[in-house]
């Protein structure tokens, strides 16, 4: 592998200044000096020197003869972790290890970073051969020294003196956490990560999961797309981390040197596709969406070619580019929404902020801008787990608002706009219910159809806005008239229905009746101009087990059709049965 992808937009321009972070070379005498018996649980950089090549490739003995002849050339790490940013050449890093006991001593010796392209380990110990053990992401698992994901070299170290260098090369971010332990402290760090990286990847997975199961029941892109944006993100670090080459292809080279571009610009992509469908801007925005997908469509050709040519170095660079132009392009697009009105987006812009700071936390961390902690190393991975949990929470946001929206336009589509009464589509089904329920509880229950008298009459006098107004007064007179758990609609024009659930024939005539007298005794004050109605009444009482509601519902529309008939601003009751 050779770039630590995700950080380009800082590196590229700290890059500039890597020369200056490095300390002055100073005169140390004699090689630093590691006790064997030590068992040290934290990266220990700081405790040996090391060099930069200046263009050639050194061996062995052409650093010890060049310390040799002028020790001024070692410099010293100020951290227990030597960050030496981007492009600054491989480094040897030398001590000398002391063995004061008469027994060897088995020491592990490992580099803490997976990205690194070659390592090579070396103990040179006074009338032995050399030991040499090599790893890093250029060399199959299997051809490793030890077939692990991180280089590591295990040395039986020899009562006495012996000297310890370690090359380390890669186009990467020059991060060197040294460690020199026992086997098991070995075993217990690598345990620790990797309790750090299941959290991490957990978080990731099980959101990716989840949002894939919604989109398949909902059908909704964005859901699609939040799910491969947090599934890419976690392929993406595990190829850089080492980790997919060390589980999923440990002898594909270079497909591990193509794995982290190509994963890149899907991580990128699914990224943008997600803001996109989150934030709509195919509706509001749609210069801007055809430009993302423009710059997208270009990107994937490009990596094409590169791929065809075999570029791969011309595929990373590409990759670093990708980078700042998402993070710019996820920022925009969630200020531009907020500056909208989209509420929605005060998730999606913190979660885009934490991911942003988290990689620059991490750049400036890797290129030893700022001191190195395991906190600011892992500050990107973090920044991605809050990211991630704050675009869940902007899509569940999102869809309570969608969710409430639809419920207000349901609700809305059940009511009469002018009485604000339940309209028929609002009624039937509610009416349904209670009638079902009576009818298997077999207890009693009535249908009225009402109907104001003469009012096209009305409309024809005062106009339509005042027949609207006493429409509505009407309605409201209606509404407060009647017994709680009776159900009032109205049921079109100047028609209203009433359903009264536990109510026989006789109680039924006496609530219409206080409908009627109420409604007689009503004036509505129109502008100074005193208008009086009435209605007439039909009601059907059910008399029969099967009859359904759409059975009473007509027997009360005959009923009022016998009351107007019979001279309006009356009452008339019928029975339904089986036959009705």
């Amino acid at each position: 592998m050779q770039r630590h992808w995700f950080l380009f937009f800082l590196l590229a321009i700290l890059n500039l200044t890597t020369g200056a972070q490095a300390e002055p070379a100073h005169d140390y005498g004699a090689w630093p000096l590691i006790d064997a018996r030590a068992d040290y649980q934290r990266a220990m950089t700081d405790r040996v020197a090391y060099l930069v090549e200046q263009g050639e490739t050194l061996s062995v003995d052409d650093v010890q003869s060049l310390i040799s002849a002028n020790p001024a050339v070692l410099a010293r790490p100020e951290t227990s972790v030597l960050a030496n940013g981007i492009n600054s050449g491989a480094i040897w890093l030398v001590a000398n290890v002391s063995n004061p006991t008469a027994d060897p001593i088995l020491r592990r010796v490992s580099v803490g970073t997976g990205w690194l392209e070659r390592v090579d380990f070396f103990l040179i110990t006074e009338g032995q051969q050399p030991q040499h053990f090599v790893g890093g992401d250029r060399i199959a698992l299997g051809h490793r020294s030890i077939a692990k994901r991180l280089p590591s070299a295990d040395f039986l170290l020899p009562p006495g003196k012996a000297r310890l260098l370690l090359r380390v090369e890669t186009a990467d971010p020059m991060v060197v956490p040294l460690y020199f332990s026992s086997i098991t402290e070995n075993h217990s760090r690598e345990q620790a990560e990797a309790i750090f990286f299941s959290f991490v990847y957990g978080v990731m997975f099980a959101l990716s999961a989840y949002n894939l199961m919604l989109f398949a029941g909902l059908r909704k892109w964005r859901y699609l797309f939040y799910s491969l944006y947090t599934g890419t993100f976690v392929v993406v670090t595990a190829s850089y981390n080492g980790i997919g080459m060390a589980l999923l292809w440990p002898d594909s080279v270079g497909w591990q040197q193509w794995a982290p571009p190509l994963f890149m610009l899907c991580f990128v992509s699914s990224g943008l596709a997600f803001a996109t469908s989150f934030l709509k801007t195919r509706r509001y925005r749609p210069r801007l969406h055809k430009t993302i997908q423009a710059i997208g469509v270009a990107y994937f050709a490009l990596f094409g070619v590169f791929f065809a040519l075999d570029k791969q170095g011309m595929a990373l660079q590409l990759a670093f580019l990708v980078v700042p132009v998402f993070t710019v392009l996820m920022l925009y697009m969630g200020v531009s929404s907020w500056m909208a009105g989209n509420q929605s987006t005060r998730y999606f812009m913190l979660g885009t902020l934490a991911s942003a700071i988290g990689a620059s936390v991490t750049a400036l961390t890797v290129d030893g801008v700022i001191r190195y902690s395991r906190l600011g190393y892992h500050a990107l991975d973090i920044g991605m787990v809050v990211d991630a949990i704050l675009l869940m929470l902007a899509l569940a946001d999102l869809t309570r608002k969608n969710k409430v929206a639809r419920v207000t336009a349901e609700r809305t589509a059940q009511i009469d706009l002018l009485t604000g009464l339940n309209n028929r589509r609002g009624f039937l089904p509610v009416a349904e219910s209670l009638w079902s329920l009576s009818t298997r509880k077999g207890g009693n229950v009535c249908v009225a159809m009402i109907d104001i008298d003469h009012f096209k009459s009305i409309n024809d006098q005062y106009g339509h806005a005042a027949g609207d107004r006493i429409l509505k007064k009407i309605a409201d007179e209606l509404d407060n008239s009647r017994r709680k758990g009776d159900l009032l609609a109205r049921w079109g024009g100047e028609e209203f229905t009433l359903l009264l659930p536990e109510t026989d024939e006789a109680e039924a005539r006496t609530v219409a009746e206080r409908f009627r007298h109420n409604i007689e005794q009503l004036v509505v004050n129109d502008h100074g101009r005193m208008i009086r109605c009435t209605i007439s009444v039909g009601v059907a009482s059910r008399h029969a087990q099967h009859v359904t509601l759409e059975h009473a519902i007509s027997k009360a529309d005959e009923e009022l059709y016998q009351a107007k008939v019979q001279g309006r601003n009356q009452i008339s009751t019928g029975r339904t049965s089986d036959a009705a």
